[in-house]
């Protein structure tokens, strides 16, 4: 008897485990960014504040599995905030693409406010493992005295490179990339 009750509670202990929990982080790696022709110097640009919808800030990845069917993953998480992440590597971006200018991130010290503020809005930023990854929303940039000086809409798509979720956080490293890329020239042209 102790036997059969032995075996049968390993199987169910067994049939309870669940595939390790992964951890991912947005990343600049592999990105190759050209620097943006400034016609006037830029001293300096901060990065921020990042809104997110509801549904994104969370710590369990938001995997699309069709147009209308959305998972939140419990085993693939963002390494830390989605918002943190989102901001620094965004940041990181802007740097390597205006490598003469001070890029830094909300919140900065009231002495060292930035010559212009970029603030993004996020709508959407989730993807299918294996298919494509999009970033939609909008993003503003405004003067030192928060005067908004341009307003944009973005909606980018990139196309994963690998199958899994590793290759889906690739293609949204990669979006970020091209946002960067747009304010950049969003930049350049003031």
């Amino acid at each position: 008897m102790k036997l059969g009750w032995s075996l049968w509670m390993v199987v169910m202990l067994s049939a309870c485990s669940s595939a390790p929990t992964q951890y991912h982080t947005l990343s600049v790696q592999g990105s190759s960014a050209e620097a943006v022709i400034m016609t006037k110097p830029i001293n300096s640009v901060g990065v921020g504040p990042i809104t997110l919808p509801t549904l994104l800030d969370r710590e369990g990845m938001v995997i699309r599995k069709d147009a209308t069917t959305l998972e939140v993953s419990d085993t693939y998480l963002w390494g830390g905030q989605l918002e943190d992440e989102f901001l620094r590597t965004l940041a990181q971006q802007l740097q390597s693409r205006l490598p003469a200018t001070r890029v830094q991130t909300v919140p900065w010290e009231l002495n060292q406010t930035p010559q212009y503020q970029v603030v993004v809005k996020l709508d959407q930023f989730d993807g299918t493992p294996g298919g494509k990854a999009w970033l939609r929303g909008s993003w503003q940039l405004q003067a030192d005295d928060g005067k908004i000086l341009s307003a944009e809409p973005v909606t980018l798509t990139r196309q994963t490179s690998e199958a899994g979720v590793t290759g889906l956080v690739k293609a949204q490293s990669g979006l970020l990339a091209d946002l960067a890329h747009q304010i950049a020239q969003g930049l350049a042209n003031r």
